[in-house]
């Protein structure tokens, strides 16, 4: 009996065509909200946002009422400004999202979160190198050149609560693609060791000019992280302003024709506003 069932197995198994499984690529969505306002979705659907300022911010599509709960997994903040930090201590209360950002800055947070409904468990405080990770991303904090100075919005008291050093942030996706988020830094040879070292693909580096990198330098900060650095494919101008700009900040023209001067062989990718990128290794 054994040997007829066997022996008809093996021939249906003769005539089955054979199943081809289509695993689809692994990508990563990036989409652009304005000045540093970036959001990720992950390989598996992690969502992760940047420097996600909406009150103030002329060139936000939505409001703070558009997140709910579950909307959003991490949120990065890379200083204490009103337009880097933004309005993630909101965000963050409303999605029950984590915070990953320096101590200092992460306990001013744990201060307001409850204000907001959100849990002080909600921020996770680190330092320069430390790591934080959500589903298979990986992310780790990098030191940026800037100030992080945290307005108390108060008249009678002015001064502004220390926030502790700026910061990027490096971000390891599951599939291996490696983005790095300079923040809002000036140029410095740490950009040098962050290409030997992380070996990013991707690179959002900041333009404006002024308070961090004018163009020229942002261009050549692409350059100093090809060192060593053969994955560098694409370069993404960062911290401009579409409506409202002042005259003083650099835009994406400016960058790329800068890029082009120095013979560099990266693609410019210059972000619009509300439209949704795939970036790929």
């Amino acid at each position: 009996m054994f040997e007829r069932l066997f022996g008809r197995l093996l021939i249906v198994a003769a005539v089955l065509p054979t199943l081809v499984i289509v695993v689809p690529a692994s990508a990563v969505e990036m989409t652009f909200y304005g000045n540093q306002h970036f959001k990720f979705v992950s390989d598996e659907g992690k969502v992760i946002l940047i420097n996600p300022w909406v009150k103030g911010n002329k060139d936000a599509p939505m409001t703070l009422d558009s997140y709910k709960k579950g909307d959003v997994d991490l949120i990065l903040t890379t200083a204490g400004h009103g337009d880097d930090q933004g309005n993630a201590v909101e965000i963050a209360a409303r999605t029950g999202a984590t915070i990953f950002t320096v101590a200092e800055l992460g306990g001013w947070m744990q201060s307001q979160i409850e204000k907001y409904g959100g849990s002080k468990k909600q921020i996770y405080r680190g330092a320069i190198g430390g790591r934080y990770k959500v589903g298979n991303v990986t992310v780790q904090l990098i030191q940026a050149a800037h100030g992080t100075g945290i307005s108390t919005g108060r008249k009678d008291h002015p001064a502004r609560y220390y926030g502790g050093p700026a910061s990027g942030s490096v971000i390891t996706f599951e599939s291996g693609l490696v983005v790095l988020m300079a923040g809002s830094t000036g140029l410095s040879m740490e950009l040098r060791l962050f290409g030997m070292r992380f070996q990013p693909h991707v690179a959002l580096l900041p333009i404006a000019g002024r308070f961090m990198m004018h163009p020229d330098d942002a261009a050549f900060a692409a350059k100093l992280l090809m060192t060593d650095n053969p994955n560098l494919k694409t370069v993404v101008p960062q911290h401009f302003r579409v409506k409202g700009r002042p005259a003083w900040m650099g835009t994406p023209a400016e960058f790329e024709a800068e890029i082009k001067k120095l013979g560099i062989k990266v693609n410019v990718l210059s972000p619009v506003v509300g439209k949704t990128y795939t970036l790929t290794k």
